[in-house]
């Protein structure tokens, strides 16, 4: 079907400097007619077949005039232009041409109306529609003129096919006009088309841009973070065996104490370590999306020192890629900081689902003041992505379990109402 239509618009396409190519073959098949008839009319005549009605020097000069219209209508129809912007030279020609399809108007017949019909196309897109209801006027007066003085023709019958030519006339300059609005309005659409096109192609690449800055700013943030955990069970484990050394010959069983103190500050590193790594990881975990990932972070994240509870109240909704990405990094952030700064050993994770998403995790740590956490810069990105997605975030200072409280809101925006 795509093909159909490309050879269809082939056909049709104007470009401003030559004639679509359904006019072309129209003009040379009406050259080619008019040619093939009188060529035919000249052999009947030398064989006397045909009536002969006018003198021999008359039939001569019509024949031969006859041929020189065709050469010279077929050469202004090379030299035509197709667009109101185009130099004076070709609207000569144009001028020309039209003049030149009144001659035919004298032998009548299919040609006669295809060159009309073409004369008027031109007109229209080269000079406007005004030019070409006056070039209806002359080839009505010419059909009048024409039929009134040939013999046997009566007032009425000139008058007749005058008002005949003037409606198909007519007919094809609205059919023309018309065709020319409808393309008009095509071309429009394809130009906003193929704007809007570009335009989507670069939100999207805004999209994918914002995306990985976004990423790769949470990123940095927790590996510095990830970083200071690191480098502060480095330096305490560097000052114990640093006794463990001084105290092997004077007291050793001191020494072998600091020695198990580094072992297992050692093993808590390397468990920080684990749980900052998978925290690094994507959203999407081997599949896993919206709650299921936010269970999984729960889980990988629990240990012999905190125990983390995970909720879910509902059926998970066919939520957006960002609300989904909000939740698990609002729940990620949460469980960083009762991980890190709030002594917490048990953290409460309830995920609420209905008309909108709510995450609400809570822990049984020390409490922090809600100015201090909403000045911390994961607090303060968080609550802009929340808010950029319609939702809120709330910080308290004292929860159902004693220590920090975050809760978020957000609403449930599916693909297709996005």
């Amino acid at each position: 079907m795509s093909e159909r239509r490309n050879v269809l618009s082939d056909w049709l396409a104007l470009d401003g400097e030559r004639a679509p190519r359904v006019l072309s073959l129209c003009f040379w098949g009406a050259m080619t007619l008019f040619t093939l008839v009188n060529a035919v009319s000249s052999i009947l005549r030398t064989e006397g077949t045909q009536d002969v009605r006018l003198p021999e020097e008359m039939w001569n000069f019509l024949r031969i005039s006859s041929l020189a219209a065709v050469v010279l209508l077929s050469a202004l129809w090379l030299m035509l232009p197709w667009s109101a912007d185009t130099r004076a030279g070709r609207r000569a020609a144009a001028l020309l041409f039209y003049l030149g399809t009144l001659y035919f108007l004298l032998w009548g017949g299919f040609p006669a109306f295809v060159l009309t019909m073409l004369a008027i196309c031109n007109a229209v897109l080269v000079f406007g529609t005004p030019t070409a209801v006056a070039y209806i006027v002359i080839v009505a007066l010419t059909a009048f003129i024409t039929v009134i003085f040939s013999p046997g023709q009566t007032p009425a019958a000139a008058l007749l096919s005058t008002v005949l030519v003037t409606f198909q006339s007519l007919a094809v300059l609205i059919v023309f006009g018309a065709l020319m609005e409808v393309r008009r309005g095509m071309t429009e659409r394809e130009r906003l088309m193929s704007e809007l096109q570009r335009a989507h192609e670069q939100l999207t690449r805004y999209a994918d841009r914002v995306g990985e800055l976004t990423v790769t700013t949470e990123r940095t943030r927790m590996a510095r973070e990830m970083h200071d955990s690191v480098g502060h069970y480095l330096t305490v484990i560097n000052l114990t065996l640093a006794n463990a050394q001084r105290f092997r010959s004077l007291r050793p069983e001191e020494a072998w104490t600091e020695v198990e103190n580094a072992r297992g500050l050692t093993q808590e590193a390397l468990q920080d370590t684990r749980r900052w790594v998978h925290a690094l990881r994507p959203l999407k975990l081997e599949g896993r999306a919206g709650a299921e990932a936010m269970r999984s972070l729960a889980e990988a994240l629990s240990g012999p020192d905190i125990d983390i509870d995970f909720v879910q109240e509902g059926e998970w909704p066919s939520a957006t890629d960002e609300v989904e990405l909000a939740c698990y990094r609002m729940l990620q952030e949460a469980l960083t900081n009762a991980l890190r700064h709030s002594d917490a050993d048990r953290v409460r994770v309830r995920v609420r689902c209905s008309d909108d998403i709510e995450v609400d995790v809570s822990d049984n740590g020390v409490g922090a003041r809600a100015a201090e956490l909403d000045r911390g810069t994961g607090l303060t990105g968080l609550r802009e992505r929340i808010g950029s997605l319609g939702g809120e975030l709330s910080v308290e200072e004292r929860g159902p379990e004693g220590g920090v409280r975050l809760r978020a809101r957000l609403p449930v925006c599916t693909a297709a109402q996005r």
